[in-house]
């Protein structure tokens, strides 16, 4: 059977992104690259985990690497996110706006939100490996740890749009609501930790840095333009500039435990599909 740049994604899987890939279409990946590419325009995307601290360095990595490739079709990117990703966001310098989201009540989020919705006007909404409420409106790790006093509340923007694109590894994530019940029996502590918070279109990966790299890989499959790259340089100012490797929780160059050179290899593969 062809490989799937679905296949490459989910390589490696160690949390039950498998089971719950058996909730979604096949292709997956491929009809959120489709739906991406109808929705090009001002596009936000939503990123940051809080990580003992510190910004984890999966998320606002290929979020740089995203918003970059979506510059190249002409759209407006604005990155939202908290707190501890905004300073690492900033000192590498993206070349979009970032906007640094309040950890506040529900109330003054919400408005937080509806002002961001107006301001920006936005086309799509796209989240890469940012937590989304639990069905008790709580916020988790994946150690089922609550996380909330740490954490903005930037999935109510996803309830105030109707075009959305969720990527995510574990779970706990923006886009988990489409695979809930999936979620509750595949992952670790998911009876507790699985967001109930839906997106349009959900991307699966074993990292989700990984997901937006399918994204990439269909989008230039669609725009006949590579828009993939290697972690290298931007893997290296994200970490300079404070983010940790999730597993570790070290500043090194590796993502979810996963090595720079395991992911360029994945990243590679994805290349060979285009």
């Amino acid at each position: 059977m062809q490989t799937m740049i679905e296949d490459i994604i989910l390589e490696q899987d160690k949390r039950g992104m498998h089971e719950l890939r058996e909730a979604l279409p096949l292709n997956f990946c491929e009809r959120a690259a489709e739906f991406v590419y109808d929705h090009l325009g001002s596009i936000i995307i939503v990123t940051g985990f809080y990580v003992s601290g510190f910004c984890e360095t999966d998320g606002p990595v290929g979020s740089i690497i995203l918003g970059e490739a979506l510059l190249k079709l002409n759209s407006d990117i604005s990155v939202i996110t908290d707190e501890h990703c905004y300073h690492v966001l900033k000192e590498v310098k993206v070349p979009f706006n970032v906007f640094k989201f309040p950890i506040t009540g529900e109330r003054e989020s919400e408005k937080a939100c509806e002002d961001l919705i107006s301001a920006i006007d936005p086309s799509l909404l796209i989240s890469v490996e940012r937590c989304g409420r639990a069905a008790d409106n709580k916020y988790y790790n994946m150690r089922g740890e609550d996380i909330s006093i740490y954490t903005g509340k930037l999935d109510l923007l996803f309830d105030l749009f109707s075009h959305t694109v969720g990527v995510g590894d574990g779970g706990n994530e923006i886009g988990m609501g489409n695979v809930y019940d999936a979620a509750r029996k595949a992952v670790v502590h998911g009876e507790v930790i699985a967001s109930i918070v839906r997106t349009t279109h959900l991307i699966v990966s074993t990292v989700s840095n990984w997901g937006v790299y399918g994204l990439l890989g269909y989008l230039s499959r669609i725009t006949g333009e590579n828009l993939l790259r290697k972690e290298d340089t931007v893997l290296q100012k994200v970490v300079h500039a404070g983010a940790i490797d999730s597993s570790s929780k070290k500043h090194v160059l590796a993502v979810d435990g996963f090595s720079l050179q395991e992911t360029n290899a994945v990243i590679e593969k994805v290349m060979n599909q285009i």
